[in-house]
C-alpha cells in the first residue's frame, strides 16, 4: 500500500451498493398540465422522474470521491463486483426503458455507448466482378520496388 493517509475501504461498502440501488427507483410524479382557474379545474399529467444509478452518484451517496471509489474497484475485487451491479442496472433500465419511450431515446444511446460499449453497427458490402486476375508480386513491386535498392519516390529524399 503506498504511503499516506489510511484507506476508509470497508467491506461494508459492499452491502451500500444494495441500498444505493433501491434508493434510486425511479419515481412517477402528478405534475399541473393545465389549469382554468375561471372555471375551477386543472388537469394532471405524470411524468417519471428518473432516477438512473451511477457509480458518481454512488460515491456521493457514501461520501467518499469519485476517484477513489475507481482506486477500490480496482484494488478489491469484492467491491468491483458490487460496482458492477449499479452498471447491470444502468443498463438494463436505459435498454428496457429507452426502448419503451419512457426515457429519452437519443440520451439513452449516448449513455449506453459510453458507459457500456454499446455502438451502432454499419456493415458495408463490396461486390468485386469475378474473372479479374491481380498478379500481388507485380502489384507490392510497384508499390515497395523490387527490394535491390530505393523505391522511386525515395531517391529524392536525402
Amino acid at each position: 500500500m503506498p504511503a499516506g493517509r489510511p484507506t476508509k475501504y470497508n467491506l461494508k461498502f459492499c452491502k451500500e451498493v444494495d441500498k444505493y440501488l433501491k434508493e434510486r427507483q425511479d419515481e412517477e410524479v402528478e405534475v399541473v398540465s393545465m389549469r382554468n382557474d375561471e372555471k375551477g379545474y386543472e388537469k394532471y399529467d405524470t411524468k417519471l422522474t428518473v432516477k438512473l444509478p451511477t457509480i458518481e452518484g454512488f460515491s456521493l451517496f457514501i461520501g467518499v470521491p469519485r476517484r477513489t471509489v475507481f482506486d477500490w474497484k480496482d484494488e478489491h475485487e469484492e467491491f468491483s463486483h458490487s460496482l458492477d451491479k449499479i452498471l447491470v442496472e444502468q443498463q438494463r433500465r436505459l435498454l428496457d426503458k429507452g426502448l419503451s419511450g419512457l426515457y429519452n431515446s437519443t440520451i439513452a444511446k449516448l449513455i449506453l455507448s459510453s458507459n457500456h460499449g454499446m455502438r451502432e453497427r454499419t456493415e458495408t458490402e463490396v461486390n468485386v466482378p469475378t474473372g479479374i486476375k491481380v498478379d500481388a508480386k507485380t502489384q507490392v513491386q510497384k508499390i515497395y520496388g523490387d527490394g535491390q535498392g530505393d523505391r522511386e519516390d525515395d531517391k529524392d529524399s536525402p
